[in-house]
């Protein structure tokens, strides 16, 4: 299958003010019309010559059949495409080199006969779409071809997802928010099973002409967390003493946003980058699809921030779930060097005419969030600068626009600047999308002398540094040598006196294989949010991995890389019968979920309804909690094609119901059967 990697076109709109015909989405293919409007004049004026030589009109009669001639000539050459392309439609069929029609402008449009009313023609245009299913909202789910669905229920799926798959308890995926259950309400009358998905709608106009096309990619893999300094309630409503994130940190958004209370907001972070949304798509089908024309990110890749509404609503506030209210670029500040690749590494670059160090955007790859010690972190990778095996980490700096700010080329709305010290990097090596540890609970079974019963209280354990989960399968989680502030300015100092790169801190070197005292195999299981989250009543961390069938990432007819993922929930406690090579209390596999997709939301072009499916690629990124482990809601956020992101909510009661109990001592590879479908 060809690909849309390689593939170029004859003009290029990244740099290019020409455009060729039927790639632009405020054209219609005129020339064929053209040349029938020049045999019709033809015609016209043969009919006039026989006319007159048979009658011999008087000049006036004459006149008045010329007018008539042009106003039909005219009608035709403006609407008549219409009907040639089916009310609308871009056709390539009728657009070679010898009447493609080029043209250019200030604004890189090309505008059709002024005769025709462009309202018109793009009223025309979009009824014909909406008539046939295509999605030409970028604020809306996109359509896809059928080919990009997973085929959950197809009769005869490949080999590799059958004879050649093996599935947690042999169970067959299954759908997690099937459409009928979309606000359905749970055991309590006031919580809903799962709420239906919303699209992350950002804006990229600033940095991309979209030319009536749908943007190159909608962000994808969206990590989404919540502001509030402490998100988890008790199931009593009383709240824990506990701080996850210090407002301190965030004052700059505070302001921004001062009409919106800050423990109300949530925060999401996606990459814009090469994206999969034309995958196998022809050049037809791209146009069809009304897909960007770009063949890469429009003035480079670049990640970006966003504050939200959440999910519920507040009060006499009806306002629509997850709505961006601003959003922002994230920025590198020079004030070190950047990367452990030779050629590749950025050096540290001071300001011209004022103190400090320059910001630009840059690739942070996968990013997703995860709290330390009250601020908020961001992991990432950026295979270029520092290889593809080790996963990176900065804090994040919130700053109050100024005349003197750098936004990354955002444009005038920007309200803060979000940028990540260069200094502060931190690279952990070498495991599968790791997630970090930082909050950890125990429940504690205290007297209860009336009762002849314990009472269980919840403790929040202090701060034993930035663990990581390298290995999901066998549980590996090792600890992070993040070095204190003051340790890392001298490190600092010292590499920019020697001209050396300041690496930050690395996880120990024993965690760059999985456990070593494991001889069992392993299954493909992988990691996917970047944060594992406290489960505070059972004294467990939530996360969510992922499988892709079959494991290789080669490029294949499906995708770029891995494709047909599933994901499952799971928990790690620590086991206070075990220690790991430290002498420290073992996390172990406590409980985990079947497998399950998340059901796609693309309707394909001509079909009605959507199909109970899931599509070809899924990655959830984002995982946290809003209100009680026990009875509040679990805020999902995931990625779509690599080409777009979707968040929903799903009941604490539905993820508990889900979350299935593991035998002592047993890994995921033990719970791995063949399919039973």
């Amino acid at each position: 299958m060809q690909t849309i990697r390689g593939r170029k076109r004859a003009a290029s709109p990244n740099n290019d003010n020409t455009t060729t015909l039927p790639h632009s989405n405020n054209i219609f293919p005129l020339s064929s019309s053209r040349n029938s409007g020049k045999s019709f004049g033809a015609r016209r004026s043969a009919a006039v010559g026989t006319f007159s030589s048979k009658f011999q009109p008087s000049i006036v009669a004459a006149v008045i059949i010329i007018l008539c001639s042009l106003v039909l000539g005219s009608f035709y050459l403006s609407y008549g495409i219409l009907s040639q392309n089916g009310g609308g439609g871009h056709s390539s069929s009728g657009v070679n080199s010898s009447n493609t029609l080029r043209t250019k402008n200030n604004n890189d449009n090309i505008k059709v006969n002024a005769a025709a009313s462009d309202t018109t023609q793009q009223n025309k245009q979009d009824a014909a779409k909406e008539q046939v299913g295509v999605n030409s909202d970028k604020c809306a789910f996109r359509s896809y071809p059928k080919s990009r669905l997973y085929g959950l229920h197809d009769k005869s799926p490949p080999n590799f997802l059958t004879s050649d798959a093996m599935y947690i308890r042999g169970e067959w995926p299954v759908i997690l928010n099937p459409l009928e259950d979309d606000n359905k309400h749970g055991d309590s009358s006031n919580n809903i099973q799962q709420s239906t998905p919303v699209k992350p709608c950002f804006d990229t106009t600033s940095w991309e002409n979209l030319k009536g096309r749908l943007p190159f990619t909608d962000g994808h893999n969206p990590s989404v967390v919540s502001l509030a300094a402490n998100p988890y309630d008790r199931h009593d409503g009383q709240g824990y003493k506990h701080v996850r994130l210090d407002p301190k940190f965030l004052m700059p958004i505070t302001s921004a946003l001062s009409e919106h209370p800050l423990d109300t907001l949530f925060l999401g972070v996606t990459i814009f980058g090469n994206g999969q949304c034309k995958f196998g798509l022809s050049d037809e089908e791209v146009v069809k699809y009304n897909f960007s024309s770009y063949n890469d990110p429009p003035n480079g890749k670049r990640t970006v921030l966003a504050v939200m509404t959440p999910p519920t609503s507040l009060g006499d506030q009806q306002q629509k779930p997850f709505q961006i209210l601003a959003q922002t670029t994230l920025l590198l500040e020079r004030d070190a060097t950047f990367g452990t690749h030779r050629r590749n590494k950025i050096p540290l670059e001071k300001m011209k005419d004022v103190e400090g160090f320059t910001r630009v955007h840059q690739e942070f790859d996968d990013p997703r969030f995860f709290f330390h010690e009250g601020r908020l972190w961001i992991l990432y990778r950026n295979g270029p600068l520092f290889g593809y095996q080790d996963q990176i980490h900065n804090p994040i700096h919130f700053e109050t626009v100024s005349p003197s700010s750098t936004n990354g080329g955002d444009g005038d709305g920007v309200k803060f600047v979000a940028y990540i010290k260069a200094s502060e990097t931190v690279r952990v090596c070498c495991g599968r999308n790791i997630a970090l540890i930082s909050e950890e609970t125990r429940v504690v079974v205290g007297d209860d002398s009336v009762s002849g019963g314990g009472k269980k209280e919840v403790e929040w354990l202090p701060s034993t540094g930035l663990k990581a989960l390298t290995w999901v399968d066998p549980v590996t989680v090792k600890d992070v040598n993040v070095a204190d502030e003051t340790t890392k300015v001298k490190k600092r100092q010292l590499s920019e006196a020697e001209d050396e790169p300041f690496d930050g801190a690395s996880v120990e070197e024993t965690s760059t294989h999985r456990r070593l005292d494991s001889t069992k195999p392993k299954s493909n299981i992988h990691g996917t949010n970047g944060y594992l989250v406290p489960l505070p009543s059972s004294g467990e961390l939530l996360g969510i991995a992922h499988f892709h069938r079959p494991e290789h990432r080669k490029e294949s007819n499906y995708a770029l890389h891995g494709h047909h993922y599933t994901h499952a929930f799971f928990t790690i406690a620590r086991q206070q019968s075990a220690s790991d090579n430290d002498g420290n209390t073992a996390f172990k596999l406590k409980r985990v979920s079947n497998e399950f997709l998340f059901r796609s939301l693309s309707l394909p072009i001509g079909e009605k309804e959507s199909f109970n499916d899931g599509d070809i690629i899924q990655f959830a990124s984002g995982l946290d909690i809003y209100g009680s482990d026990i009875d509040g809601k679990l805020v999902l956020s995931y990625g779509i094609n690599d080409c777009e992101g979707a968040l929903l909510t799903i009941s604490m009661q539905k993820l508990q119901h889900m979350l299935i109990e593991v035998d002592p001592g047993q890994e995921v590879v033990d719970l791995m059967e063949k399919a039973r479908r």
